[in-house]
């Protein structure tokens, strides 16, 4: 029921160490406030169980960190004592109202599901609000309000100029004041908990409570306020949303300052209104000027946005956009080959528009496609098929050792430390397809093997040719021992591939449909500095298009891998023709995967 990795989701962080941190930090500030913290993350949790919401929610601490975030704030608001004056109300209504924080946060996230928008700590917002001002009514609730009811004055007050010191010290503040801690420690070890996570996130967290020290003081604000941190935590939120719901640049940076200038102002705004009330803002300024932002997802080129479901650290944002660049160009290489260039691509896009499943088949018949990258059980992949039409043919003893073998090929991963008992399974799986004892598989034997494995359309079958070419390394028309020793172990470098080129593709499918239409190519390549697609790379994008002028993720991903394994065939050629071992042949061409 309880974890460190609920509390650090307050800054998007996903981290158990980081929660040790920000946990630690809390004790600093006062060890009442943070032990109703930790038993309002059990109420939230406990929500979860019991409600049955999806369970991956729990285990990432999302119905924990607002839950957090109302036991403290009820225990700060009913008193300052830091290690003393606990109350059964306050803990009660922390229990209940950490328990609506959870219900909250899968409503509003049913609400904003269209707009791929988390509901950020809107959750915490509306159920502590509704507990403050329910005290009201409560005459064995014995709690001031937090704020001395009045109405608002527009009348002006001399302030003090801030130093440098103190400005600081209120930057570092506002990261803990996130968590209601004025303490600087307990800012530091928040500050030390996110750098454990993501240092761009520590940055942006730290940025943003400057700007937002700096507008206040550049407005005017009160000093003391300034310097506690208090115009600096909203900030600090918007910041660390910006550069975590869009790929750190320049461009995102620019619009995280520019989104945490216009949270002092909506904080500002808000403090007016809610002042007759007697109730604090919290963190609704940061929620409001981040939905305005992270809403429009998608609409704007100056920025590359990054999927929710998809959502890590920015470092990890940054190194996937790293791989997106070379992903184009394995795209661009890919359509420019000579196997899909005229009659030969549109007949690809053929296949692929009418007859998806047959390149399926063949996919998994030579990398373990479906299981390793679809996760699909209903079809059997290329190693379980041979050993299946081997145990009809072979006697006990063959069955057992192609068996191991079966169990071994699916496990193992290259390693050019193979042994020779190793590679004569290879050998044994080899001579079963080489029904002539020739020590080489004809295109005829080949095709015959595929079908009694049950892949018999025609679509896969020709496409399977084109496999089998691939496979005739020395291009003498037929596949010996090394030939099919040296394909079985590029081939199972395809799920990498695969996963790899799907990862980058889901980049640039900004509006996250499932495919990809020329204007998202375009903008992914001008976020990215490339200069406009060439006219011809145009006409051959259009060329494998659907009737929709979009271009469909399995198109992609099955032309790119194509193109991919036939550079890894070369780079193994290229090492073979040089004199070196077929283990150094084939192991440099696996490194040559850069995906």
């Amino acid at each position: 029921m309880i974890s460190l990795v609920p509390h650090p989701q307050v800054y998007f962080q996903n981290n158990p160490l980081s929660g040790l941190f920000i946990l630690a930090g809390m004790f600093v500030q006062s060890s009442r406030v943070a032990v109703h913290g930790i038993i309002a993350i059990i109420a939230g949790n406990l929500a979860g169980v019991l409600m049955g919401f999806d369970k991956s929610f729990l285990s990432c601490g999302l119905f924990g960190y607002n839950s957090f975030l109302v036991g403290l704030a009820m225990a700060t608001f009913y008193s300052p004592e830091k290690h003393e004056g606990y109350s059964w109300p306050i803990a009660v209504g922390a229990v209940i109202f950490a328990y609506f924080s959870s219900v909250l946060f899968v409503m509003l996230g049913k609400i904003l599901s269209p707009y791929k928008t988390p509901p950020f700590t809107l959750p915490f917002n509306i159920s502590t609000l509704l507990f403050l001002l329910a005290v009201g009514g409560m005459n064995n609730v014995d709690m001031a309000p937090v704020r001395t009811p009045e109405l608002p004055s527009f009348e002006t007050e001399a302030v003090s100029s801030l130093t440098a010191e103190a400005f600081f010290a209120g930057s570092v503040r506002g990261v803990g004041q996130v968590f209601l801690a004025n303490n600087i420690i307990s800012g530091g070890l928040v500050l030390v908990g996110i750098m454990v996570c993501s240092r761009i996130s520590a940055f942006a967290a730290f940025l943003g409570s400057a700007v937002g020290a700096g507008v206040a003081a550049l407005v005017g604000c009160n000093r003391g306020a300034i310097e506690n941190g208090m115009y600096g935590f909203n900030s600090s939120l918007t910041m660390t949303a910006m550069l975590m719901f869009y790929v750190p640049s320049t461009g995102s940076i620019s619009i995280g300052i520019i989104a945490s200038v216009i949270t002092v102002f909506i904080q500002l705004a808000l403090a007016t209104a809610l002042e007759p009330c007697g109730v604090p803002f919290m963190t609704l300024p940061f929620c409001l000027a981040a939905l305005a932002f992270i809403v429009i997802q998608g609409t704007t080129s100056t920025v590359i946005s990054v999927p929710l479901s998809s959502m890590t650290t920015p470092e990890d944002h940054l190194n996937r956009v790293s791989r997106l660049s070379h992903g184009f160009e394995l795209l661009y290489g890919a359509i420019r080959s000579s196997a899909y260039m005229g009659s030969h691509r549109r007949r690809f896009c053929c296949w692929m528009n009418r007859h998806e499943t047959g390149t399926k088949k063949i996919s998994s018949a030579l990398s373990e496609y479906d299981q390793t990258v679809h996760g699909g059980e209903s079809q059997r992949s290329f190693f379980q098929r041979t050993i299946q039409c081997c145990k009809l043919e072979n006697n006990s003893g063959d069955q057992r050792a192609l068996s191991r073998l079966s169990i071994r090929i699916r496990s193992a991963r290259w390693d050019p430390s193979y042994d020779d008992k190793e590679k004569d399974l290879y050998f044994q799986m080899f001579t079963h397809i080489d029904a002539g004892n020739n020590f080489e598989i004809s295109k005829a034997q080949f095709e015959h093997f595929l079908r009694s494995v049950d892949l018999t359309d025609e679509v896969g079958l020709d496409f399977a040719c084109k496999a089998f070419q691939l496979m005739d390394l020395s291009g003498s028309g037929h596949i010996d021992h090394d030939e099919f020793f040296a394909f079985v172990q590029i081939s199972k470098q395809m799920p990498k591939i695969q996963k790899s080129i799907l990862k980058f593709f889901d980049f640039v499918d900004t509006n996250d449909d499932g495919s990809m239409d020329i204007s998202e190519f375009d903008s992914a390549r001008s976020y990215l500095g490339l200069p406009p697609l060439p006219e011809e790379d145009h006409d051959r994008l259009v060329a494998i298009c659907n009737e929709d002028e979009v271009l469909d993720f399995e198109t992609l991903v099955n032309l790119v891998t194509i193109f991919k394994l036939k550079s890894m065939v070369k780079e193994y050629q290229s090492k073979r023709k040089a004199g070196h071992s077929l283990d150094d042949s084939i192991n440099s061409s696996i490194r040559s995967v850069k995906v």
